[in-house]
């Protein structure tokens, strides 16, 4: 009995040798080693039976990192994004630098993927890298945006020949992604091949209403030569957006973190445009609208507005008077009326009369302010159709660049 219990021990020992090497595996190499690799983001252990462990695989390790991406690359993806006027433009500060770059209108950012696989010793036995990039431009008369993909196979080493891979994304507050791309299917991608793609994004904020929305954005990857061994999971974060409802007719999104401005040509409002550019260069009393004294956007709407203007320009005790030199002469102040620095008493403004000879402009200090270069404000004597139109143009640059009430903003003044 006792050489029958022997004789079946080593038989049940060889079926069980026999089903091993039947899987392509000796017993030595059945698991992988214990500790996964290191230095190579999140791995994955491939599971005993399973195809990627037969072919030998024991480990795979997925990585995402912030990649510069070149600006001809930026160019394919953009030449799809286009805003309300029809143009397609990148971010002004030009490609994505450390894979991340913005600017009130516009984001981008490039990732480098890199997904490795390794056999069962934790020896590296192949990997590839995906280099991707996405454009969006955010409408400033419309809740929904599109990020144009674009990318490409750029390492394939050892054993890795063709890489699976697929983006979605998520997004917080109110704001949902209508696809993930390429319809959620997979793409496969061997060295040097490149696609294209986007991702879809709608605000649901309503009349009154905003909303700060981060996009999240996740991707799987699997070496296909590795026996599938199972897809690695990356995550990164995006740009933080808001969307709002609460200027214009329609909703509009921009980009956190780059304040607004609202430009004036002088070109186009002539004196108007002098007079606040006089005052950014010769007052000290108060913010100005430059980069490091901006204005703030009124609460109170057009009420409280008409209130600050008659404080400027008609109030006593030295209420303004029209002068016969300056053809529909009327009274522009600055800081705007509109702004919560705007509404100074105008006896307290220094006034002055931008003036135009032979093509020159110059600035007449028709009186001081008792505070001197600390005065809080001009008060201008503009023509009219140069007053209300500057005017105008700060009511669109409310709309075009989402200008929140309370919220800071730059005043550009050019040619």
């Amino acid at each position: 009995m006792k050489r029958v219990r022997h004789l079946l021990a080593a038989v049940a020992a060889l079926a069980l040798t026999a089903a091993l090497l039947a899987l392509g595996a000796s017993p030595a190499a059945a698991a992988p080693a214990k500790a996964a690799p290191k230095g190579h983001g999140t791995c994955k252990s491939t599971a005993p039976g399973s195809q990627a462990r037969r072919h030998g695989t024991g480990w795979t390790c997925g990585k995402a990192e912030p990649v510069a991406v070149p600006s001809q690359a930026i160019a394919k993806a953009t030449a799809k994004a286009t805003d309300t006027e029809g143009t397609a433009n990148e971010p002004s500060d030009g490609p994505c630098p450390k894979g991340r770059n913005a600017d009130r209108h516009n984001y981008c950012w490039g990732e480098k993927f890199t997904i490795t696989a390794f056999d069962t010793d934790g020896k590296e036995t192949g990997h590839s890298v995906v280099v991707a990039l996405s454009f969006a431009r955010l409408s400033s008369s419309s809740g929904k945006w599109t990020e144009n993909l674009a990318v490409k196979a750029t390492e394939m080493e050892g054993e890795a020949k063709t890489v699976s891979m697929d983006l979605s994304a998520t997004c917080s507050g109110l704001c949902t992604v209508d696809a993930p791309a390429w319809g959620g299917a997979p793409i496969e991608l061997s060295l040097g091949d490149e696609r294209t793609g986007n991702l879809s994004f709608t605000s649901s904020v309503t009349k009154g209403t905003n909303s700060f929305i981060y996009p999240t954005y996740t991707s799987f990857g699997t070496i296909l030569e590795a026996g599938g061994g199972l897809a690695n999971r990356v995550s990164w974060n995006g740009h933080q957006l808001r969307c709002d409802a609460q200027v214009g007719q329609y909703p509009g999104c921009i980009v956190m973190g780059h304040m607004a401005n609202v430009t004036i040509r002088e070109s186009a409002y002539g004196a108007a445009a002098i007079a606040y550019a006089w005052a950014q260069s010769n007052l000290h009393g108060g913010n100005f609208g430059t980069e490091t004294k901006p204005l703030q956007r009124n609460s109170g709407g057009r009420t409280e507005a008409a209130k600050k203007r008659r404080q400027s320009c008609t109030a006593a005790p030295l209420p303004f008077k029209p002068d016969p030199s300056v053809a529909n002469d009327s009274c522009d102040e600055f800081p705007f009326a509109s702004s919560v620095q705007g509404g100074t008493n105008g006896s307290d403004c220094t006034e002055i009369i931008p003036r135009k000879t032979d093509g020159v402009w110059h600035v007449d200090v028709v009186r001081d302010s008792p505070h001197g270069s600390n005065a809080p404000c001009i008060r201008a004597h503009v023509p009219l159709p140069e007053n209300t139109g500057a005017g105008g143009e700060l009511g669109r640059a409310v709309v075009a660049d989402r200008i929140l009430e309370m919220e800071w903003y730059e005043v550009i003044l050019a040619p």
